[in-house]
């Protein structure tokens, strides 16, 4: 009897622990999805709505003129006032595909400026030593003076407008460029020595390919940055763009519509950046699969 009740006494507390692990285990889910939270999608629409109610409630308050700091509503009703218009073939849409085709002709040259720079800076201590300050000496200067320059060289058509904005993109994707190549495992570029590999072999096969994700950085940097300076080429060297509407616009204190038109220059710019995205994950495929096993495991 006394072996018995001692048995069923040390059988107890095995009984209990086991109670308390199995439930500590089915509750670490649930801690787990509470430090997880709210999806994202969910809090970038709460920021959202957050940010467009703080913007009414300072528009309809009375504090500031209504001609000075129109409400989320006004815009909303000339944006859509204006895809009204360019749907009926308004002006507004032939501004809108200057602009675009402004920001993707200067995009293109500067990922063709920028990559071919940031392959002499990273390949040669020429220019390391010597490219690389003046670069750095044109990148801190203030860009937007040079818009009345290059209105002068180049006139007051889309190719000024191209070149000051590729001018303003350009230097992010020396940089990304430049860094990708030095970025390189030592081990790797010592292993393409001993085959009695080429320089150029070592450029096309080991470096270039490790860079990319680097580059593709600076390209995206580049995305947003050319939108801004093909809008202050037209803002301040004319044309039929849409800086020029919303320099327009702002004079005549339609600031309503200078949104409506920032609201579409803006969906050009997320547009290319997601193109360029895409294009990254399509390209530099093995940095996103590695990325996705890790976080399957």
């Amino acid at each position: 009897m006394a072996v018995a009740q001692g048995t069923e006494n040390t059988a107890m507390p095995q009984t209990v622990v086991t109670e308390n692990a199995g439930s500590a285990v089915a509750a670490s889910p649930r801690r787990a999805g509470a430090r997880r939270g709210l999806p994202t999608a969910v809090n970038l629409a709460a920021f959202g709505v957050a940010v467009l109610a703080v913007w009414h409630l300072i528009a309809i308050s009375g504090l500031v003129p209504p001609i000075l700091f129109p409400g989320p509503v006004d815009v909303a009703q000339e944006t859509w006032r204006t895809v009204v218009g360019m749907a009926t073939g308004d002006h507004v849409l032939e501004s809108l595909w200057i602009t675009t085709s402004e920001i993707l002709l200067g995009f293109v040259l500067a990922i063709l400026v920028g990559f071919l720079l940031g392959c002499l800076v990273g390949e040669t201590k020429f220019g390391t030593n010597v490219v690389m300050p003046y670069l750095v000496a044109i990148n801190v200067m203030p860009k937007v003076a040079f818009a009345p320059v290059f209105v002068a060289w180049f006139g007051f058509g889309i190719s000024s407008k191209v070149v000051m904005a590729a001018f303003i993109a350009f230097f992010p994707i020396i940089v990304d460029t430049a860094a990708g190549l030095a970025s390189v495992e030592r081990n790797k570029l010592m292993l393409f020595q001993s085959l009695g590999a080429s320089r150029w072999q070592t450029l096309l096969k080991l470096k270039l390919p490790g860079a990319l994700p680097h580059i593709f950085a600076g390209v995206k940097t580049a995305a947003v940055l050319v939108v801004v300076g093909a809008v202050v080429g037209e803002y301040l060297g004319g044309g039929n763009g849409l800086g020029e509407l919303i320099k327009l616009s702002a004079s005549q204190l339609r600031l309503d519509r200078v949104f409506a038109m920032i609201i579409f220059l803006s969906v050009v710019g997320l547009l290319l950046y997601a193109l360029v995205g895409r294009i990254e994950r399509k390209v530099v495929f093995w940095r996103h699969s590695s990325h996705l096993e890790i976080n399957g495991s």
